[in-house]
């Protein structure tokens, strides 16, 4: 998955899209707001399913990605400035800590939940994007997709790779957390956060392509040549 962004649809995003086509689809699915990586959405509604090495390499483009190392550092920061995880300490020593948790954190996450879990149990880790229909009922799938997958045999399921995923991540950041960040509700805890920011994540994706043609005017005409 892409990290999450909050949207800002207008009323006309709500009032249906339309179906991209695939050389948009193949353009806007490389950055989100031109820095998010989606390698992971897709707008083929009959795609054929991943095999496991597909699967295997979503998780390592993800990872390689810099954007998340730009999120990791920030995070840190933003941890570190009110002494969250108390136990790694201040100074470039805490920095450093904070930053390789976030590290941790968000690379175990993206293993169990787009290529471990998945492989097991044989389902597809992709956004497949609905794109039409109205704003709404967009809204509603996107949001349903951190619950709802698709397997690769193609019927719709109940996404427990992703679910089993963040709770895999957040329960493995209990070897590395501080002591008092540490535990069965804390873990819960970070499991929730992260299906919340996942929401949010959807939302931008879904209505991505609407926003990159409103922002950057593909819909405008073009001017007639001149005779």
């Amino acid at each position: 998955m892409a990290e999450p962004f909050s949207p800002n649809p207008t009323d006309d995003f709500f009032a249906g899209g339309t179906q991209p086509t695939a050389t948009q689809s193949k353009k806007e699915s490389e950055r989100i707001f031109g820095v998010v990586p989606a390698y992971s959405i897709t707008d083929a509604r009959n795609a054929p399913p991943l095999k496991n090495k597909d699967k295997f390499q979503l998780f390592i483009s993800g990872t390689l990605d810099p954007f998340p190392f730009v999120v990791y550092a920030i995070q840190a920061g933003v941890e570190q400035a009110p002494d969250s995880h108390s136990g790694y300490g201040q100074g470039a020593a805490g920095y450093a800590r904070r930053f390789g948790a976030a590290l941790g954190d968000g690379t175990s996450a993206r293993f169990f939940a787009t290529y471990a879990f998945p492989s097991l149990l044989h389902q597809d880790p992709r956004y497949f994007r609905k794109g039409e229909g109205s704003g709404w009922s967009r809204v509603r799938y996107s949001v349903s997709r951190g619950f709802i997958t698709r397997g690769d045999s193609g019927n719709t399921q109940p996404n427990w790779s992703n679910v089993l995923g963040k709770f895999g991540g957040a329960g493995l950041s209990n070897l590395y957390y501080p002591a008092e960040d540490r535990g069965a509700s804390l873990t819960l805890s970070r499991v929730t956060i992260g299906l919340s920011y996942q929401v949010i994540g959807n939302l931008a994706i879904e209505f991505w392509p609407e926003i990159h043609r409103k922002v950057f005017g593909e819909n405008k005409k073009q001017s007639s040549p001149p005779e």
